[in-house]
């Protein structure tokens, strides 16, 4: 059972977009779960110098996100087993049905993936309609009022009518007693953030070119944020 169910697409997507959040979830007790559609096979940075070849990158981004789901308290994770780059062409309704699944067995008062229209990579969107489907069944089931939220960046945030956003859905949270599990969670991702060398400066240095927010955009259900 998870109080959260975070659905993404892949490794990475849970630290970089809202790890913060994630963290301040299970700080204050509530169990929090992690669903990634890929292992992110065809990502294009594999280490700085190279770390991996094409073959050995999913096990060695599993690794790594396993470790980031440590640093941010994440209690369990699920990969769909799909091939990074693909999701568009994949059976919508298969997806679906796989996260009714877990949904269901989870059991999470809130949820939280992408936007399917806002994402900025087709897989990112594509898991993001397949997460909106199968949290409308799941709360048309669900005894209690689940939450939906959808991930956002600043720009999203600062100007939400410009992405044809309503204002009073952006959701503003204050992430800055967690950067430090954030930061550790960033490091985990070493094939990613390899090139980032500000990423490995001191802590303090490296924590202060995070951004202290984190945003959403609430699609369904209560405030919880």
């Amino acid at each position: 059972m998870a109080d959260v169910l975070a659905i993404f697409a892949h490794p990475d997507d849970e630290t970089f977009i809202c790890g913060g959040s994630l963290a301040q979830f299970a700080a204050k007790g509530q169990k929090v779960a992690l669903v990634c559609a890929t292992k992110g096979e065809m990502g294009r940075r594999v280490g700085v110098p190279p770390t991996a070849t094409r073959e050995t990158l999913p096990k060695l981004r599993e690794t790594e996100l396993r470790n980031a789901c440590a640093a941010l308290s994440i209690e369990n994770l699920t990969f769909l087993g799909y091939r990074d780059k693909t999701l568009e062409i994949q059976p919508i309704d298969e997806m679906v049905d796989s996260l009714v699944h877990i949904l269901n067995d989870e059991h999470p008062s809130v949820v939280i993936t992408f936007h399917e229209r806002l994402g900025g990579h087709q897989d990112h969107c594509t898991i993001g309609r397949a997460a909106r489907l199968a949290f409308e069944r799941y709360a048309k089931d669900c005894k209690d009022d689940p939450t939906l939220l959808y991930v956002a960046w600043a720009g999203m945030a600062s100007d939400p009518k410009a992405y044809g956003l309503d204002p009073k859905d952006i959701v503003q949270v204050d992430v800055r007693d967690a950067l430090a599990q954030k930061l550790k969670a960033f490091r985990a991702h070493k094939t990613q953030s390899d090139l980032n060398s500000w990423l490995w400066k001191k802590d303090a240095r490296a924590m202060d070119r995070l951004s202290a927010h984190e945003y959403f955009i609430r699609a369904e259900g209560p405030r919880v944020l």
